[in-house]
This record gives C-alpha cells, sequence and structure tokens, in this order.
C-alpha cells in the first residue's frame, strides 16, 4: 500500500509539472510574439549544459530580463543577438522559436501520469476497502 502512495505522489508531480510545461508552451504557440534578445551573461552547468541570461523589450515597452536554458551550445555570445518567442501576457515565459515545439510530449506525459494517478487512486480505495472488510 506504501508502494502505492509513493506511485500517486510522483503521479501527482508529473502531472503537476507536464501541465505547466504543456500550458507554457500553449501560451507561446497561440500567442507569441517573437522578438530579438540581447544575450547579457552565460553560466554553464555541472552536466555542461548552458543558461543564457537575456534582456529584451516587450512590444509594451517593458524591459525584461529572464534565463532560457538548456543549450549544449549556446545560440548567441555575450552581447549577441537571438531570436526568442514570448508570451505578452507573461513575458518571462521566453522560449527560442526552434524549443517552442507542438506541445505532444508535454501532453503525453500529462496524459500518462493523469492515468497512473487515477489507478493508483483506485488501487488505493481497493485496498482500504478490502482493509475494512476484513
Amino acid at each position: 500500500m506504501f508502494g502505492l502512495v509513493i506511485l500517486a505522489a510522483a503521479s501527482i508531480l508529473v502531472l503537476w509539472l507536464s501541465w505547466r510545461i504543456f500550458q507554457g508552451g500553449r501560451a507561446l504557440r497561440k500567442r507569441g510574439i517573437r522578438t530579438q534578445a540581447r544575450c547579457v551573461n552565460i553560466t554553464g552547468g555541472p552536466n555542461g549544459n548552458n543558461t543564457l541570461t537575456i534582456e529584451f523589450t516587450t512590444d509594451g515597452g517593458q524591459g525584461i530580463r529572464t534565463t532560457v536554458a538548456p543549450f549544449d551550445i549556446p545560440p548567441a555570445r555575450v552581447g549577441g543577438l537571438l531570436a526568442v518567442v514570448y508570451d505578452p501576457r507573461e513575458p518571462v515565459n521566453v522560449s527560442t522559436p526552434d524549443r517552442v515545439g507542438n506541445g505532444r510530449v508535454a501532453l503525453c506525459f500529462v496524459v500518462v501520469s493523469a492515468t497512473t494517478l487515477l489507478l493508483s487512486f483506485g488501487l488505493l480505495a481497493l485496498s482500504a476497502l478490502a482493509l475494512v472488510l476484513g
């Protein structure tokens, strides 16, 4: 029974993360605005991936400073420009155009984790019923 609780908790975590990724990508696909950003810093991670700190100005004139990652090879050097897509409702939701994708992978994770969650809850309910009925 403890294993089912762990499975349910893991399913909730995966469901939440994959839903956030799906929704963030969906916003960029539906209403994303392309612009140029300037790379202001590059930091390397322990696994060789690079994170870029970028700055750009939204169509509304708001200055945004945020990060995009991970990159094996940075698409720009410090001081260089790179194309980005941002969500005008949440401008820190930004990505490079080649990484926006179609959302299928995240949606698959949503479906699989939701199904696993429902099955684990069902099995937990059956286990509890078996304990009650003896």
